[in-house]
């Protein structure tokens, strides 16, 4: 600095952008600048804060160089622009530090706040006999409480939230206006005086005399199913130590096998229970707070109920209170006689194949027959947001559902979309995406396609997200698949505002999900997963992509097999083992026909349709693969019950083996055309004679991953012989099994390349919106069908 700078006096603005508003962002620029003796003024502006520095220039100089490393935990900042440094006069005086009254501007940039779980320090009011909030279930701070799920419009002011509804009493409003206080401009601030207030309903939908908590929590020790509002819709709950509790619930709900999480009232109860590494600690017990898939400690209350909660798995999806009703409900306050929970179920607050509920009265109509009672509040949701799900893979902490708490952070781009792109995701697990810039906005997770009620849900999201991003929408992108609810709608939608249409063939849109997050203009794409039309009509899933900016190409993938009734023999996979023998021209010895409930008539008919095709697609899926494999060792159900049933119990099994291989299952490599093809027959002939003995199943469920991560490797090897880039995405639905998902790192870091696996999207279709974002936005390439079939 030059001589006498120090002493200079100037004036500087700064313009932040990122997860800048709703994390206590402007309260803790006061303190700085106070405590920095920098005046001035910081304002919320349309999805950015502004502040304006004056004081010497050696203190405003530090102050910005300091800032970045002083935000708020929940912030994060994108860009930091600062103008120049502008002298003033040495006589003028330094005007105090305020926060300026927000302002909307025509030009927007914007980052929408997620929700974020309750702090510690709010946490430790409610449970404080001695403070206002004792016992209250809406305590918030600035560092946490509803932020997404309650906001109308940006800027993120409380005049544009639900909790407008409430207005301040004199405490609330003066700890709001306290620099000193950490609520000051907590929007979301609220106390037992001035704010929401819960009620405990009965099936009629009559409110309960007495204390709601109270009641609530001697039900669940009854064994009753409580249907909880959350932050962003209801949960269902029962103790799981009330096994018929648990049984109505999944006969009530039609879900008899589909695990169901748990909460664990704090992280020493986690640790208490559960193998606890410092990365799912950590994710635990973030802002975030998501669901954490975790194995029980054995001989722990976990460990006894895991069975009937995850009875394919035996892992639990945990997570801690994400609210202090969640925490009140685990917890006793004095004078209530109910112990403490170590553990509560709490699962997805809706029929199966619908979306949750979010509106008490829709939750009366909709959890009828399943709920007992109905613990609800009156802070009106505005928009769903289901819990978030991880789980620890290679290099880190892996999303299964991006939602509370991740959603709808915007992906950061290394390169600017050449136009808006609103992106419409899969059938399957599907999210909606908004790209324009150097962001890609992903929508929480919205779920499978399957209802009416779920496919309202899409429609809302679609057109909230533009509206509410006040983004002019100039071209829509599809799944290439033409039956989607996803691409139906786009097509519809793009055809009323006269809007061009792009379709993305489903595997592209997975590697490009990856590649945008990690800033990748070429790459080698190890795709697998259980469905998603090619370009040539054909189902794909076990796919080898080479993509660069102007093109991509099929380099890998396996020998396609016959699937009989199409969705119908993925919810039968012994139907899909029994088809590929019969494709082999195999002889099916009558004891499999007994065992998987095919005889007489219905057994010819099936020979018919697999022999001549009828109504019998051929599949390249991967997941497909899994499904009859774990037929053949006699572990699959005969029905499933849930998405990737069969592969669960296979990679189960592989887990708990332990010792040498019974044997190796075979494979056999075909190249032609330029590509390298996996014949998966030579794996499911040997098991013609029967299933294996239940003492062997692991070994084999072991031997048949390590053949599946070789198989991935030749793929992988031949196509970088070819010349493909030796940076490699892994991605799919099928990646999310963390047995081969190890093993794949392992060798891929021995071959010498460089691996990226999906961090800020899942790798099944939830990440599909945020890949075809990325390639239409970019309108580089022709993402329908590879460079080789043009």
């Amino acid at each position: 600095m030059k001589r006498g700078a120090g002493s200079r006096r100037c004036r500087v603005g700064l313009e932040l952008e990122g997860a800048v508003q709703g994390v206590g962002l402007r309260p803790t620029i006061r303190r700085l600048a106070e405590e920095a003796g920098v005046g001035g003024w910081v304002q919320n502006r349309s999805g950015t804060v502004h502040l304006e520095l004056v004081g010497p220039e050696r203190d405003v100089r530090a102050f910005v160089e300091n800032l970045p490393a002083r935000l708020p935990p929940r912030a994060r900042l994108e860009a930091l622009r600062a103008g120049p440094f502008l002298p003033l006069p040495s006589a003028e005086p330094t005007p105090a530090f305020e926060i300026r009254e927000s302002r909307e501007e025509p030009t927007y940039r914007i980052a929408i706040p997620p929700d974020l779980a309750v702090c510690g320090a709010c946490l430790a009011e409610v449970f404080d006999p001695a403070s206002r909030f004792h016992g209250y279930p809406f305590t918030t701070c600035t560092d946490c409480g509803p932020r997404y799920t309650v906001v109308a419009a940006m800027p993120y002011d409380r005049e544009r939230t639900t909790l407008a509804d409430f207005p301040l009493c004199e405490t609330c409003r003066a700890e709001y206006e306290d620099p000193r206080s950490r609520r000051f401009h907590a929007e979301s601030i609220a106390c037992p005086e001035c704010g929401p207030r819960l009620r405990l309903l009965d099936a009629a939908g009559r409110e309960l005399a007495g204390d709601p908590l109270c009641q609530a929590r001697a039900a669940l020790v009854a064994g009753k199913v409580v249907a909880v509002k959350g932050l962003g819709g209801f949960l269902l709950a029962v103790d799981p130590c009330r096994p018929g509790a648990v049984a109505r619930l999944r006969e009530r709900k039609r879900r008899p096998h589909k695990p169901l999480a748990v909460m664990a009232s704090s992280l020493d109860g986690v640790r208490r229970h559960f193998h606890l590494g410092a990365r799912a600690a950590e994710a635990l017990a973030s802002p975030e707070a998501p669901i954490v898939l975790l194995a029980p400690r054995s001989d722990t209350v976990a460990a006894a109920v895991a069975g009937v909660l995850a009875p394919d798995t035996g892992e639990l999806g945990v997570m801690l209170p994400t609210t202090p009703l969640h925490a009140l409900l685990a917890r006793p306050l004095p004078g209530d006689p109910t112990p403490a929970f170590e553990l509560l179920v709490m699962t997805s607050g809706n029929r199966r194949g619908e979306p949750i509920c979010t509106r008490t009265d829709q939750a009366l109509e909709r959890l009828a027959g399943i709920a007992d009672m109905w613990l609800t509040h009156d802070r009106r949701i505005l928009l769903r947001c289901d819990d978030s799900v991880v789980a620890e893979a290679p290099g880190g902490m892996m999303l299964w559902r991006r939602a509370r708490g991740f959603a709808p952070a915007a992906v950061g781009l290394a390169q600017p979309l050449d136009r808006t792109v609103l992106a419409l995701g899969a059938e399957m697990k599907n999210t909606v995406a908004l790209g324009f810039d150097r962001e890609i906005v992903l929508s929480p997770h919205v779920g499978d396609l399957e209802t009416p009620e779920a496919c309202a849900g899409l429609e809302r999201i679609v057109e909230a997200l533009p509206r509410f991003l006040r983004r002019e929408v100039e071209v829509v992108a599809v799944d290439l698949h033409p039956d989607m609810h996803s691409t139906r709608c786009g097509r519809r939608l793009a055809a009323e505002a006269g809007l061009e249409v792009v379709a993305v063939q489903h595997h592209l849109a997975h590697a490009a999900a990856t590649m945008a997050e990690w800033g990748l203009e070429r790459a080698l794409a190890v795709v697998f997963d259980g469905t998603g039309m090619g370009s040539d009509g054909v189902i794909w899933g076990a796919e080898v992509l080479e993509i660069g900016p102007d093109g991509w190409w099929r380099r890998a993938s396996f020998v396609p097999a016959p699937l009989p009734g199409g969705d119908a023999a993925v919810r039968h996979p012994g139907r899909q083992l029994l088809a590929r023998w019969i494709d082999a021209g195999a002889v099916v010895p009558e004891a499999w026909w007994r065992r998987l409930g095919l005889e007489g008539d219905q057994r010819r008919v099936f020979e018919v349709q697999v022999a001549r095709g009828l109504n019998t697609p051929r599949t390249h899926a991967a997941g497909r693969v899994f499904d009859a494999y774990a037929a053949a060792l006699g572990v699959a159900p005969g029905s499933i019950t849930w998405q990737a049933q069969a592969p669960a119990r296979l990679e189960a099994l592989a887990r708990g083996h332990q010792g040498p291989l019974p044997g190796q299952v075979d494979f056999v490599e075909r190249e032609k055309g330029g590509r390298l093809w996996i014949d998966w027959m030579p794996a499911f002939l040997p098991w013609l004679e029967g299933p294996a003995g239940a003492a062997r199943r692991g070994g084999w469920a072991m031997a048949f991953h390590r053949a599946m991560a070789r198989a991935v490797m030749r793929q992988v090897e031949f196509a970088l012989e070819a010349g493909a880039p030796r940076g490699v995405v892994l991605t799919g639905g099928v990646m999310m099994n963390r047995l081969l998902a190890g093993m794949l790192e392992q060798g891929l870091e021995a071959l010498g390349v460089e691996r990226y696996w999906p961090r800020r999207a899942d790798p099944g279709d939830g990440g599909i919106s945020l890949g075809q974002a990325w390639v239409v936005g970019r309108g580089r390439l022709d993402p329908s069908r590879p460079a080789e079939e043009r």
